[in-house]
């Protein structure tokens, strides 16, 4: 069985951005979702609420780049850019809430893991578009 012939690879990213934008909205520590805790840190600090919207914009920075690559092959190495870049935000944001959050991990719901595995599907997109070569697209 040719799994190649049944699903197209180049989606993996597409549907690891969209995890990665659905976890926003999904419960991550104490039974709060991310846009929640934004909310209610934009009235305390304002700076520092923002962090907490980082996996919405770097899932949506990831599904303008795996969109790119599905649309036209050409564009491989732009999307793989756009996608380091969205990746990039999101390191950035796990590198700056692990250390607050370090006694909530083990406790940490669904959406901290939704996240996860979407910027490891992204990841894995990543390597399969580089590893692609112009006569396998040949569905453009």
């Amino acid at each position: 069985m040719n799994l190649r012939k049944y699903l197209d690879l180049r989606l993996l990213g597409i549907s690891g951005a969209i995890l990665m934008i659905i976890s926003e909205f999904i419960p991550w520590f104490s039974g709060i979702s991310l846009l929640n805790i934004y909310l209610i840190s934009i009235s305390v600090s304002l700076a520092e609420a923002f962090l907490y919207l980082f996996p919405l914009v770097s899932g949506s920075i990831c599904l303008i780049g795996s969109i790119l690559v599905v649309y036209k092959f050409e564009y491989k190495f732009g999307s793989v850019l756009i996608n380091f870049i969205g990746l990039g935000f999101f390191l950035i944001f796990l590198f700056n809430i692990i250390p607050r959050q370090f006694e909530d991990l083990p406790y940490a719901q669904f959406g901290f893991y939704l996240s996860i595995i979407g910027a490891i599907l992204i990841l894995l997109d990543l390597i399969n578009v580089l590893l692609m070569r112009e006569q396998q697209s040949g569905r453009d």
